[in-house]
């Protein structure tokens, strides 16, 4: 039992210095120092607070395993440019797959994507009224 627990606190340490870079730096100060252990241990009870989580659900997958089908799930940021050299951007995200619908149901997540689309949309500015010779010789008549 206290096997298995220890195995399993070293499996996650080994992914998390590998997705926070908490490969062992040397410090130049005391301080330096905690806040880079703090770090990896506030990772480490998140990991370890999701994982209990999950599974209470029956879902007893690793960390790697987790990590691999939240990343199913992507982001996407479209950017164009107007004729009026004004920016567009449109930012959507994927469907979730079933396996990541378990996950988030597990969780209690309520929304099935991290966010709304969201959309910048730039407004055309109101014609202006153009005078040229041939237009002013109509309306001086």
């Amino acid at each position: 039992m206290i096997y298995n627990t220890i195995r399993e606190i070293e499996s996650t340490f080994k992914i998390l210095k590998t997705d926070l870079d908490l490969r062992p730096i040397y410090h130049k100060n005391d301080q330096s120092t905690m806040a880079h252990l703090h770090l990896g241990i506030l990772a480490y009870w998140l990991v370890n607070t999701i994982r209990y989580q999950l599974k209470q659900s029956g879902i007893k997958d690793d960390w790697k395993e987790i990590k691999r089908k939240a990343s199913t799930q992507k982001s996407v940021l479209t950017t164009a440019q107007n004729s009026y050299d004004k920016i567009i951007q449109i930012k959507r995200c994927t469907e979730q797959t079933e396996d990541l619908r378990k996950i988030h149901n597990a969780l209690k997540q309520q929304k099935s994507k991290p966010f709304k689309q969201i959309k910048f949309v730039v407004h055309k500015p109101p014609l202006e009224k153009i005078k040229t010779q041939a237009i002013a010789q109509f309306s001086d008549s």
